[in-house]
């Protein structure tokens, strides 16, 4: 266990165990996963691949009035 500056103690296995529901319970959480790859052959392709992405938060994350 980790102790963070306003010792509050954080519990790694806990943190884990969200990644776990959110990814396997989605339709219940209120969180989503991207899967993105770590490099690109050209620095285009690296701007077209974080155009989509960015596309694709613009799409799901809804704003609650």
């Amino acid at each position: 266990m980790k102790v963070n500056k306003v010792y509050r103690m954080v519990r790694p296995m806990r943190q884990f165990g969200r990644l776990l529901k959110d990814m396997f319970y989605s339709k219940e959480s209120t969180h989503f996963w991207v899967r993105v790859a770590e490099s690109t052959k050209t620095k285009e392709e690296k701007e077209n691949h974080i155009f989509k992405i960015v596309e694709l938060l613009n799409e799901r994350i809804k704003i609650k009035l």
